[in-house]
């Protein structure tokens, strides 16, 4: 690949869809058809289809227009889809749970947001999703054959097959952290350049605003990859590009040349299960060293922040200083800050050196995304949810509708592919990334600021990125279900109290959770991993 990426990725982030959603089946065809739908979307010129309504599970806020962005697309598309959308928007930290009891239970959802950090793994090897090949790379999808190539298609399979709609906008949305101008200069800081520049800021917030938090985070992000190795992983898979769905995260070792699977250690493992590496992989200070940094780093955040879902919301309030997150997110989080705090000011530091410094080859892919959309096995309705998808796809202007709202009240456009915002974007915060994210689709912010959106335009040059090991591998979570069922709600006690650096004794705590999980099966887990990936690396090499 040379130049602008050419196919749909992923960001971090995000996003899903979701409710107790019981499909109005009309007369479309259903899912048991073997028999694609008739051309859909604005190419159709059949008469419309009886009315149905699509059950949708996305998480977080409902935008405050949504109700008008939606009546406009019915109005739109009565005369050809005739299908209305009944979105039940969950907070983002019920999703996961929520999601999954619903599909356990058998409820009939017709779309619904997944991802690797989510279910999306072990719902796929559990039968809970439909195979979706057939609507892709299809005359009947013109939407969904354009906006989806058949290379980035491949790259997001599993077992050969498309189960998940890949969402995004680019391969990767850059961490940051979100800092106060106006404070910075008010202390007489100069620009904030490294992680000393960032604690230097956080103290004096500390010291000279006393109601103010100096760092608010989110309760299950915690620093996130704050602190964390900036080496090419080329010989190992670890965080934060773990394989996913393993019930609690593992580093996967590899051979120098990449042939054999040498061993897979996770938190709280023993010496000699890391001594067995080769340096400086020997250590677990190499994997986990980092949570003493984020121990340090405690005494600026809020109290109570492992019950934290939005902590964008204290900084653009003013009652926090500084706030962890992604580029993409800038121009809105300056925006809603200007308008609650008058004269204050949006500046972003960029925590990996390697991006900050626009370097090639800094950041590792799958070319996955990260996430994704699929059709439960539950919904009736899966060639209508697929016409609603390929009619989303096959137009600027039906794809700007969802994204950014209804044209000259929430947004405006400024040249062919960016946007600016109105006294009534805010109305229309609508999540892109768990619905409408597209590499040629997604508009950018023009009022994004110029580092803004230099960053941004990096992110979508292929020579940022370099390929992953074991890129293309998918853990089957089948042979070990129950056990990653016994020791996943184990691990994720530990998991956010170690990411936000709450325990100073985090090695002993993450020693004894290791030893309960040994006996929950963690073992055997850990070797069907290593015999899956080393059957990997086998095929591939033949």
């Amino acid at each position: 690949m040379k130049g602008k990426l050419q196919i749909t990725a992923s960001l971090v982030v995000t996003a899903s869809l979701l409710g107790s959603l019981t499909a109005c089946s009309g007369n479309g065809n259903n899912s048991g058809s073997n028999e694609v739908a008739a051309t859909p979307g604005a190419a159709n010129t059949t008469a419309a289809p009886d009315a149905a309504t699509l059950k949708v599970m996305l998480f977080g806020d409902k935008p405050v227009d949504m109700d008008k962005v939606l009546a406009e697309y019915e109005n739109r598309t009565k005369d050809t889809l005739n299908t209305k959308l009944d979105i039940e928007f969950n907070p983002a930290a019920d999703h996961k749970q929520k999601t999954k009891l619903k599909l356990a239970a058998g409820e009939a959802i017709d779309l619904m947001f997944d991802a690797p950090w989510m279910n999306l793994s072990q719902n796929i090897s559990q039968g809970f999703y439909q195979e979706l090949d057939k609507y892709f790379n299809n005359d009947a999808y013109p939407g969904l054959k354009k906006a989806f190539s058949e290379e980035f298609l491949n790259a997001n399979k599993t077992n050969g097959h498309i189960y998940a709609v890949p969402i995004t906008n680019m391969y990767y949305d850059s961490e940051v952290v979100f800092i106060r101008k106006d404070l910075r200069e008010k202390y007489g800081m100069q620009p904030i350049q490294s992680y000393d520049d960032l604690k230097t800021y956080l103290d004096n917030v500390k010291k000279n605003e006393p109601n103010m938090i100096p760092f608010a985070l989110m309760g299950d992000r915690g620093f996130f990859k704050m602190f964390g190795t900036e080496e090419k992983q080329t010989q190992v898979r670890t965080e934060p590009y773990a394989i996913a769905g393993t019930g609690t995260t593992f580093n996967l070792m590899l051979s120098e040349d990449g042939k054999k699977v040498l061993g897979a250690t996770t938190l709280g493992d023993p010496t000699d299960e890391f001594a067995k590496y080769p340096a400086p992989f020997n250590t677990s200070d190499y994997f986990y060293g980092t949570n003493d940094k984020k121990v340090e780093w405690n005494q600026y955040v809020q109290k109570d922040v492992l019950n934290e879902k939005d902590p964008g919301a204290l900084f653009v309030s003013g009652k926090s200083a500084a706030n962890e997150g992604t580029i993409n997110g800038y121009a809105s989080m300056r925006d809603r800050l200007k308008s609650a705090v008058p004269g204050a000011e949006l500046e972003f530091f960029v925590y990996n050196s390697k991006i900050r410094n626009l370097e090639k080859e800094a950041i590792g892919t799958e070319y996955k995304a990260w996430n994704y959309l699929v059709v439960p096995a539950t919904s009736k309705n899966a060639d209508r949810t697929m016409q609603f998808l390929d009619w989303l796809f096959s137009s600027q202007e039906n794809h700007d509708l969802f994204e950014l709202g209804i044209e000259g009240t929430h947004w405006e456009k400024s040249g062919d592919t960016n946007y600016k915002t109105t006294t009534n974007t805010q109305n229309y915060a609508f999540p892109g990334y768990e619905l409408t994210w597209n590499p040629t689709l997604s508009r950018v912010n023009a009022e994004n600021s110029e580092d803004a959106l230099k960053l941004i335009t990096y992110q979508t040059e292929a020579s940022t990125y370099y390929k992953l090991p074991l890129a293309g591998f998918v853990f089957d979570t089948e042979p070990v279900k129950t056990e990653i069922a016994k020791i996943q709600p184990k691990a994720a006690v530990l998991d956010p109290i170690v990411k936000n650096g709450l325990d100073k004794d985090w090695r002993q705590s993450a020693e004894k959770l290791n030893k309960d999980l040994r006996n929950l099966g963690l073992e055997k887990v850990r070797a069907e991993l290593i015999k899956q990936a080393q059957a990997f690396l086998d095929q591939n090499q033949q």
